[in-house]
């Protein structure tokens, strides 16, 4: 499998593998639900957002409109300060950067945004509008609503990968880049071309979301049990079980069984599937990236490892590589002390 050319048939296959992965979820998915009906299907009623969601020291809620779309974000610190601003991955929403806005405030005016259709941003109503272009055009956008010219943009995981393009793409709108647990695209496909282990582990999930409604389904069983999974099981989950407690858990179950979160979030990756290809053909990097950028992972995540870390310095001319023993894939939320001094430490020497 060639990273950077692929013949006719290369979506034939793909989309092979997305119904044998789907089927062999579902089925395993139906298997224990039968076992056990009445739990599999019960739902508890999630009308009111958790107490933590409502933390007036985290920020204050507010709306813009960018790209035409409006936009909810959770802001903290002075607009006189540069803009230091938060993009998370998925599934998350604002509230996976609730350490950094705290930490940060005092010398920057931070900036933790909903992604389109994410949280209590507006849903595109096409599924259209979930095009990479659009979502990348979206931060840039926002950038420049917010009344900057530039930022220093973090993010984590989905949200890296669009930060990673921005970076590339529009350097003069990032000051200093900070990525966690993700590749940008490039390294992605490289990465993929030497090693099946790598494209089947790291799509493993992404062929299951592009089938429609069968995610959806397995995700809503038992009461959004999947949410306890992916954030404290043993493959993916945090290292520390402090990270999210039953309250944080909450927080995430009430965001994403509102209407049409779960469909908004999965569209993200449903029309990134294949487009990566596309945009690789299309924005490859042609010089190395001279944003200054950080790179922070915790070692035992599943989207990045030392070797896919290490590859960056091939694509960025100046990148500081962190990795995190024992931390996961949710390393700002797992590891956040050690995930802020790291960011301090470097933004203090490193300028501009």
């Amino acid at each position: 499998m060639a990273a950077h050319a692929r013949g006719p048939m290369f979506p034939v296959a793909m989309y092979f593998l997305v119904l044998v992965v789907s089927v062999v979820a579902l089925l395993r998915a139906l298997f224990e639900a039968l076992s056990s009906p009445y739990k599999a299907i019960r739902k508890t009623p999630r009308n009111v957002p958790p107490a933590c969601l409502l933390d007036a020291s985290l920020g204050m809620h507010l709306y813009m409109t960018a790209n035409g779309l409006k936009f909810h974000y959770v802001a903290r610190g002075s607009k006189t300060k540069p803009l230091m601003l938060f993009v998370h991955g998925f599934p998350e929403f604002w509230f996976s950067w609730r350490h950094q806005l705290r930490a940060f405030s005092k010398d920057y005016y931070v900036v933790a945004v909903d992604l389109r259709g994410c949280g209590d941003t507006a849903q595109p109503r096409s599924s259209q509008g979930y095009e990479f272009m659009y979502l990348r055009n979206d931060i840039t956008d926002l950038i420049s609503a917010l009344s900057y010219s530039s930022c220093t943009l973090v993010a984590h995981g989905w949200g890296a990968v669009l930060a990673w393009s921005i970076a590339q793409n529009h350097p003069k709108l990032v000051n200093k880049l900070i990525v966690m647990n993700s590749s940008h695209n490039q390294i992605h496909l490289e990465q993929m071309d030497r090693s099946w282990w790598y494209f089947l582990k790291l799509f493993e999930a992404s062929f299951l979301y592009q089938m429609p409604w069968v995610p959806e389904f397995i995700l809503r069983l038992h009461d959004y049990r999947a949410f306890d999974v992916m954030f404290k099981g043993k493959e993916r989950g945090a290292g520390s079980e402090a990270a999210f407690p039953p309250d944080v858990l909450e927080a995430y179950k009430y965001t994403f069984s509102r209407p049409g979160a779960l469909t908004a979030a999965l569209s993200h990756y449903r029309f990134f599937f294949l487009e990566r290809w596309e945009l690789q053909a299309r924005e490859p990097v042609k010089a190395p990236i001279g944003v200054p950028v950080l790179l922070i992972s915790g070692d035992n995540g599943t989207a990045i490892e030392t070797e896919t870390a290490n590859a960056h310095t091939s694509i960025a001319s100046n990148i500081t590589i962190r990795l995190i023993p024992n931390s996961s894939h949710w390393v700002q939320q797992d590891s956040p002390d050690l995930v802020n001094q790291y960011m301090r430490e470097w933004l203090d020497t490193v300028s501009d």
